[in-house]
């Protein structure tokens, strides 16, 4: 009965867990779409290409539509366009005045910027294993369940975006529990945003017990959050070198 009402329970939560940015109906069709290919469609349909950013295997390129203000991130592995996601519209960078602006804002020591992080982690999971113990009312082996807890690795990313003296994370489904504020379409706001000159901290809530912090290294690239679930992994976002800051 108990395992039968555990089983319930990690199933309830699990549909609760919230959608993620969904698609804009007018390129849906073009994810899985080869890249040439996928940029002939988007010019056709408003779109003009504004920026573009590669990070190991991965390409992601920034498109303004100006009939609906809409700035939408695709991202094309091994030619193809992996996903095509809505976005906030300064990182179209559509007007010079919108830039302007962004960049009056940002305090001394802040920065406008969008991180792209990929890396790995361990989060908590429960299993089932089966067992067989020894009855001795019935002198014979009978099998069984056992619920165990443990931790399971798995591969992740997050994107981050800084504007003036606040940001916000969106996580992907690896790093979102079960049990969860909600946040909007995948993103949580940054709380207690430091923006420094060589460290970036801040600090996001979950739900009412789980509020991981993050610590990015901006000359190393290097991100790790810590909270139940665990991550660590490296950011980019344009060319760096010579011992410089990478953003």
């Amino acid at each position: 009965m108990r395992l039968r009402q555990l089983t319930l329970l990690i199933a309830a939560t699990v549909l609760s867990a919230p959608s993620f940015a969904q698609t804009p109906p007018d390129v849906a069709d073009l994810v899985g779409a080869r890249g040439a290919g996928g940029e002939t469609q988007l010019l056709s349909r408003g779109y003009e290409q504004r920026a573009s950013n590669t990070v190991r295997d991965q390409r992601f390129t920034f498109w303004w539509k100006a009939a609906n203000s809409q700035c939408i991130s695709v991202s094309t592995v091994d030619g193809r366009y992996a996903s095509i996601e809505p976005v906030p519209a300064e990182n179209c960078e559509q007007s010079t005045e919108r830039s302007h602006s962004a960049s009056s804002a940002a305090p001394e020591g802040s920065d406008s910027l969008v991180l792209v992080c990929y890396g790995a982690g361990t989060r908590p999971t429960v299993s089932t294993q089966p067992t067989y113990d020894w009855d001795d009312k019935e002198h014979k082996w009978k099998s069984g369940n056992t619920v165990q807890s443990s931790a399971e690795g798995f591969n992740g990313d997050v994107q981050i975006e800084l504007y003036g003296d606040h940001g916000r994370i969106h996580l992907s489904p690896a790093l979102v529990p079960p049990i969860n504020s909600g946040g909007d379409h995948g993103w949580w706001e940054l709380d207690n945003l430091r923006v420094g000159a060589d460290t970036i901290t801040a600090g996001y809530r979950l739900n009412g017990m789980n509020k991981p912090r993050l610590t990015i290294d901006r000359r190393s690239g290097h991100i790790a959050i810590q909270a139940a679930t665990n991550f660590a992994g490296q950011c980019d976002m344009g060319n760096f070198g010579n011992g410089q800051r990478r953003f």
